[in-house]
């Protein structure tokens, strides 16, 4: 069994306004990636603000759970309402996520996880204090994206230990390479944005201009 877990708990802090609820392409935010595995996997459960919780209407069948303070802790709300063996761990800031994507992270032969990413294009520089330090090898470096598909118990453990240790990641994948466990890596593509700032819902609007005119 395959669960899905889409991430809308945000404050938009860094916008200023909650982004899961902007209209894109004229409907909400979190709903372009709700409709990618509509039907396609055997549950989904959208992680919503807990005082956003009523005002949300959903297709039948897609459970609704309160999120966290942080996106770690809602991960963690998430992970303990799924049912499913393997779960799939997805960013609703990223609406043009594709269903091959989904499916391809949650075939987890031979790792624990697997993330979609992709390889760095740009020159990338180390910088200290207004300074550049050195030019780092872009050859091995990647950009990770979501989804990212999961053994249930083995994300557990680790959002567990981390909690117990205070520690905080910046992607669930970063907790299994921290505790040992091997992670896999699947083709994203560059489309697959995360809008964060105010330039990348612009960028989002006419990406969605384009590919629904």
């Amino acid at each position: 069994m395959i669960s899905v877990i889409l991430l809308a708990a945000g404050q938009g802090k860094r916008l200023g306004f909650k982004k899961q609820f902007v209209k894109l392409g004229g409907k909400p935010l979190y709903m372009h990636s709700l409709e990618k595995v509509l039907g396609i996997f055997d549950e989904v459960i959208l992680v919503l603000p807990k005082e956003d919780l009523g005002r949300v209407e959903l297709p039948t069948g897609v459970k609704k759970v309160a999120g966290g303070e942080e996106r770690q802790d809602s991960v963690l709300e998430g992970l303990l309402e799924a049912k499913g063996d393997i779960v799939i761990i997805h960013d609703c800031a990223r609406p043009f996520a594709t269903t091959e994507m989904f499916r391809k992270v949650a075939q987890l032969e031979g790792v624990e996880g697997k993330i979609t990413a992709i390889p760095v294009r740009d020159t990338i520089k180390q910088v200290s204090e207004g300074m550049v330090i050195k030019t780092l090898d872009r050859s091995a470096l990647w950009h990770a994206q979501t989804p990212q598909g999961f053994i249930k118990k083995v994300l557990l453990e680790c959002h567990f230990r981390a909690r117990n240790e205070g520690v905080v990641a910046t992607d669930d994948s970063a907790l299994l390479e921290r505790y040992g466990y091997k992670v896999g890596v699947v083709m994203g593509s560059p489309l697959n944005i995360k809008i964060t700032y105010p330039e990348d819902l612009d960028l989002a609007k006419q990406l969605c201009a384009v590919c629904n005119p």
